[in-house]
């Protein structure tokens, strides 16, 4: 592993919030910033993959392998069409790592244990986290160093927000004393309705937010159909333009430390 590695994971029990758009483009916008990059994805749906694949990897050769037989992450990553960017892909299997993995001594520190193994070379890796907080989200939260959580101004990002928070805390307590929030991300921001600043107000008494939003664009939705980042997409929309924004808090956050 690099010297220094900073682990992002990208998590949000709920689904719909964002999780994969943030993950794919904050990767792709830290490799704009000349950073080496692995974006690892752990949702058995393979959405994030599928940005960068056309056709799913066999269970052998994706991120799955690491969890059912501890094979080395260098030998299932692959390369992207961005330099700089390779992928540890997801299959359908990871929604049988639950079971697999129950009572196991190691269930936790399979990923961890993938990713601080000496020989990989990344300035910065990034996790796209399952919709739940199972054992595969508990995993990225032991090998991480920083969370980041996308949320939209509902009132049930704010209910589940306080339980992703408690997970935190328990894996900082019981295995990973130096994972950070970094903050919350508000996603598809409309500014004009009353209740985008009704719920952000209170979502800052639990967690410090980006001041960058990410609008809801339409521009996302045709990025993902046409299997491309909104980087390459439209790089200069302005949901590009607070990626690029909410890229550059990012690096200003994890070197405050």
């Amino acid at each position: 592993m690099a010297e220094k590695t900073d682990i992002i994971c990208v998590a949000n029990q709920k689904g719909g919030v964002g999780k994969t758009t943030t993950a794919i483009n904050l990767a792709d916008g830290l490799v704009r910033r000349n950073r080496r990059v692995l974006l690892v994805d752990l949702d058995a749906q393979g959405n994030t993959s599928s940005i960068f694949q056309a056709e799913s990897v066999p269970a052998n050769r994706s991120v799955y392998a690491i969890f059912k037989d501890k094979k080395p992450a260098q030998e299932l990553i692959q390369p992207t069409r961005i330099e700089q960017l390779d992928l540890l892909a997801a299959e359908v299997h990871l929604a049988e790592v639950e079971t697999l993995l129950a009572g196991a001594v190691d269930g936790f520190f399979r990923l961890h244990d993938a990713l601080h193994a000496d020989g990989l070379d990344y300035d910065t890796i990034v996790i796209d986290c399952p919709p739940n907080l199972g054992l595969l989200t508990v995993n990225s939260f032991v090998a991480a160093s920083h969370l980041i959580v996308p949320l939209q101004t509902a009132k049930f990002s704010l209910d589940g927000l306080k339980t992703i928070l408690d997970t935190t805390r328990t894996v900082q307590k019981r295995f990973n004393a130096e994972l950070q929030i970094l903050g919350g991300l508000i996603t598809m921001h409309n500014p004009r309705t009353a209740i985008s600043q009704a719920v952000s107000d209170p979502i800052q008494e639990y967690i410090p937010i980006f001041e960058t939003r990410i609008s809801r664009a339409v521009a996302i939705e045709e990025a993902h159909l046409m299997q491309q980042t909104i980087f390459e997409y439209q790089g200069r929309s302005k949901v590009a333009q607070e990626y690029e924004s909410f890229t550059d808090e990012v690096i200003g956050g994890i070197q405050k430390g």
